[in-house]
């Protein structure tokens, strides 16, 4: 401070000498010096003066200017005076104001960014504890403490940033159901808020019970109706004569079962949609992919003999997971009025959980190896691999269309698993019962989702806690209608999100996070092409336009600015909350059919739920994309500082850019196409790389668990890589 008040004092004499220097009425320094040097003093000047007025015979007075003049002048000298008083004083003032600015900028933290920045950072951490002796504690600790949600094995900061944003979203929606919120809202936005509350009347929904439920049920034609009214054993005893328009319908009755799942967005035997071309992201196209278990991961229904349906009929060998679902499909039975313990209906039931048993340890080791087998093929080629099902038939109802032979077809899981999904299906075609177990299975995926959206008062058994794998516990019933309604309402329900912080606030918020992962995606390409592990110029050549073309979605998509697009899913409201469940999931499915000879549009949105979901890197398209329930406190905000905005919000766009280079973004290229894009030794050099991060990891357990390092390898490969762009961006 000392030293600048210095600077403006000499700057300031400065300035008075080139006034001087300029200014007629006052005398400058190099005349007064040169006086003084010829050793003649201001009062001896006078005298001479005086003196040479009187030599000449004159007056002094008869030489003294008009008295105006003289008046003139004296005024023009003290405005001038003032004016130059004035200009000095303002100099002086300003300057001293930029000096205590500057001054006050270089204090630590006065600012109200910094302010409440510090502040968040204090509250997370534990400053009870050496940095040296358990950073992880000093770091973390406070937010442990005081933030840690118990009843979520996953809990997060991420978690309990989205959770926050929910909270607010389901307060607003309290205010649109009950007339109090003040913010303009659309038909949307409106149907969104009343499907919430639809969702949580607990009590409504406990008096309607299973009413809804038992009447779906009906529509699918029942639940095992063969073992009611006795025509199976009836066709199985006795030769009978059908008539062509019953040899019509079985025909393709197996395919209608599908469909008839299909229609309410359930997905038995296997998946079939519209989606992106792995090989060509710019085309649509039809494809498909195994079926998921009822319950679980694959992995838990492997069993160390050959299983079979009696086995499972007792329910004392198997895996513990068919044992389960044996108890479970004769809780169900009970529920629709079976005998539980009549041995016809618990064996149809073993013979159902033995197809499932029998499907998912077929399946391709996808889920596991996480290796690319996505093969396109025709649908005349689709037929002859997996001719048990009528593909022709089935898919052209699916999307609405005569589909020619020549169709591409896109396995995603590639061909291993279809060909014995179909012989597994053409056995049970093989006869009636097999037949009714196939169709009964179906209906038994269909039912059990949808039982998640029917309350009945009591819910004991093991039945109830399945369900409960889809519709989360009791505890969690906010959040589980918050979710459902983000996939029925994704531009609808986070617009109410947007309102409430402010659509100029959020605008705003979104431009600077955009900003960021600009940055981040430059010093990601000077990163990568300054890396030594890229030994060939061609891997490096694809790998930087890799990271040069991927897309950046933040926030939300485009249509959530249009009031029309939003009113869109109005429609999807219904008088009851089961049927908005299950008729407005089946609708947001139908509208993606439609997609299939649509191009790519490079501004769609991958994700159902875009903007309530979790950020994410998307290989076929090369995108990543961070929802708007992402974009908040502590994370990013406008109002926090820029360090904090890049180690929340920054380190996540790093993590998502890094999966680019992953197990499978590996194989994806610049556009998200498919194919070999890595020479040999690029990947070797990799993969010793990985193996450093699998030691450490490892050696950060107690257990030293080599197999959990290998699990977490990319996720800890991507948090790495993330932190350290978005600092190297920031510093």
């Amino acid at each position: 401070m000392t030293r600048l008040l210095e600077k403006l004092q000499r700057s300031l004499s400065h300035e008075m000498r080139s006034y001087s220097s300029l200014n007629p009425l006052l005398p400058s320094e190099d005349h007064q010096i040169q006086s003084f040097s010829n050793g003649v003093s201001l009062e001896e000047g006078k005298q001479a003066t005086s003196s040479l007025l009187r030599d000449t015979g004159q007056s002094s007075r008869s030489h003294r200017p008009p008295k105006e003049a003289t008046t003139s002048h004296s005024s023009s000298s003290k405005g001038c005076l003032l004016l130059t008083t004035l200009v000095v004083f303002l100099f002086v003032t300003l300057s001293f104001a930029i000096a205590t600015f500057l001054y006050y900028q270089t204090l630590p933290c006065t600012s109200e960014k910094c302010v409440m920045t510090a502040a968040r950072l204090l509250k997370r951490v534990d400053q009870s504890v050496e940095p040296c002796d358990d950073f992880y504690q000093f770091a973390c600790g406070g937010w442990i403490n005081q933030s840690v949600n118990l009843k979520y094995d996953s809990w997060n900061t991420l978690y309990e940033t989205q959770r926050t944003a929910h909270d607010q979203i389901v307060q607003a929606m309290h205010r649109i159901n009950d007339g109090s919120y003040t913010l303009p809202t659309n038909d949307g936005e409106r149907a969104a808020a009343k499907m919430y509350e639809q969702c949580m009347d607990t009590d409504t929904l406990e008096q309607t019970g299973l009413t809804l439920w038992e009447r779906f049920v009906d529509e699918l034609g029942g639940w095992m109706p063969e073992l009611k009214n006795g025509f199976l054993e009836q066709e199985e005893s006795f030769e009978i004569e059908l008539d062509e328009d019953e040899k019509k319908r079985r025909r393709f009755e197996i395919e209608d079962i599908i469909l008839s799942a299909f229609n309410y967005s359930v997905f038995p035997l296997f998946w079939a949609g519209v989606e992106v071309n792995y090989l060509d992201s710019k085309r649509h196209l039809i494809t498909i992919y195994e079926q998921l278990p009822i319950l679980l991961s694959p992995e838990k229904y492997h069993y160390d003999k050959e299983l079979t349906p009696e086995m499972i009929f007792g329910k004392l060998e198997g895996p513990p997971v068919t044992r389960a679902l044996q108890q479970v499909g004769e809780e169900l039975a009970a529920v629709l009025g079976f005998d539980s313990t009549d041995e016809k209906v618990r064996m149809m039931i073993a013979n159902m959980i033995y197809l499932e048993y029998q499907i998912t340890i077929a399946g391709s080791t996808f889920y596991k190896e996480k290796k690319e087998r996505y093969t396109v093929v025709q649908l005349r080629e689709l037929q002859e691999i997996a001719p048990a099902i009528n593909w022709h038939y089935f898919l052209s109802r699916l999307v609405g269309e005569n589909l020619s032979f020549s169709e591409p077809i896109a396995l995603k899981t590639g061909t291993q698993w279809i060909p014995i999904l179909s012989s597994i299906v053409q056995k049970l075609k093989e006869s009636r019962s097999g037949v009714a177990v196939l169709k009964n299975y179906v209906k038994w995926k269909t039912i059990m989702f949808h039982l998640a959206y029917a309350t009945p008062k009591c819910k004991d058994g093991l039945l109830w806690m399945a369900v409960s794998l889809y519709s989360g516990a009791a505890s969690q019933r906010k959040e589980f209608c918050v979710l459902r309604l983000s996939g029925i309402f994704p531009l609808s329900l986070p617009s109410i999100l947007r309102k409430i912080d402010g659509i100029d606030h959020t605008e705003k918020n979104v431009k600077a996070v955009q900003n960021i992962a600009d940055r981040i995606q430059e010093k990601y390409s000077e990163m990568v092409q300054s890396s030594n592990l890229f030994s060939d110029p061609e891997t490096r050549k694809n790998v930087v336009e890799k990271v040069e073309n991927m897309t950046k979605f933040i926030g939300y998509p485009d249509a959530m600015r249009s009031d029309f697009e939003m009113e869109k899913e109005a429609v999807r409201l219904h008088d009851s909350l089961f049927w908005s469940m299950v008729l407005g999931s089946s609708s947001v499915y139908k509208e993606r059919l439609q997609r299939l000879r649509l191009p790519v549009n490079p501004r769609d949105w991958v994700d159902t739920r875009p903007a309530i979901s979790v950020p994410a890197h998307n290989y076929e398209r090369n995108l990543i994309q961070i929802p708007f329930d992402s974009l908040r406190l502590p994370y990013s905000d406008e109002h926090q500082m820029d360090f904090a905005n890049y180690a929340g919000i920054g380190t996540i766009i790093g993590h998502e850019f890094t999966h680019a280079f992953d197990g499978q973004g590996k194989l994806h290229g610049p556009t998200g196409n498919l194919g070999v894009w890595w020479s040999q030794d690029s990947q070797r050099k990799f993969k010793t790389r990985e193996q450093c991060f699998i030691k450490q990891y490892a050696g950060l357990m107690d257990s030293h668990d080599m197999n959990a390092a290998k699990e977490g390898l990319y996720e800890n490969i991507a948090d790495h890589v993330g932190l350290k762009v978005a600092y190297e961006v920031k510093i």
